[in-house]
């Protein structure tokens, strides 16, 4: 190829990335981020850094409903990288236990069941005709749950359950349904149970322990 067609090729892309940043400046951004930011960032990543091991005992959180191994920012850095962007949790849960109500409000989760049989609940939008989806998978299937929605595992097989919790984000932030509820005040959190309590026994309801 001849210094002219070189430059002509060049200035294509040129004029090509001008447009973009006409048209969509968020674009050009993300793109350049993508293009130079993060070419960089992994030429200065040790590559045993892009090897993750979920079972670390520092980043396992004992819970009576089971074990929880986070995989954030946090624990490994390179899932923060401007094209990586994720995180993910390792989930151990006994027969029958239930990881109890929440929702990521910043990310989509996709589970891959490693051992076991899950089944997992999420709650619809007000007004949607089917309040509730029901997924039910086993060992090597996946079980996709979208943002923002509240949603519960319980391992229904007879033998434990392990699943992987993946997030297209590394924020997914995660909010517990029940603790939510019993953060706000008493004369609020009544009507929000139901069930005709007052604020005191709403209060005492949350005070002999929610999740």
């Amino acid at each position: 190829m001849g210094f002219n067609s070189v430059m002509s090729t060049a200035a294509a892309a040129a004029i090509a990335a001008m447009a973009v940043a006409a048209a969509c400046p968020a674009d050009a951004i993300v793109r350049s981020l993508s293009t130079f930011g993060a070419n960089a960032l992994r030429a200065a990543t040790p590559e045993q850094a892009f090897s993750l091991n979920p079972a670390i005992p520092a980043n396992v959180l004992t819970l009576p409903f089971g074990s929880l191994s986070l995989g954030t920012v946090n624990q490994f850095p390179v899932l923060g990288g401007a094209d990586v962007q994720m995180a993910f949790v390792r989930v151990s849960l006994p027969s029958g236990s239930t990881l109890p109500a929440h929702h990521h409000p910043r990310g989509t989760e996709m589970d891959y069941i490693v051992h076991g049989t899950i089944k997992t609940g999420i709650a619809q939008e007000f007004g949607s005709d089917r309040p509730l989806v029901t997924v039910t998978a086993s060992a090597g299937q996946l079980a996709v749950v979208p943002e923002g929605l509240i949603h519960a595992q319980t391992c229904v097989s007879h033998e434990p359950c392990v699943f992987i919790a993946t997030f297209n984000t590394a924020d997914p932030g995660t909010q517990l349904s029940g603790s939510s509820v019993c953060a706000l005040s008493d004369p609020q959190v009544a009507p929000t149970l139901g069930n005709g309590l007052s604020p005191p026994m709403a209060r005492a309801f949350c005070d002999a322990g929610v999740v």
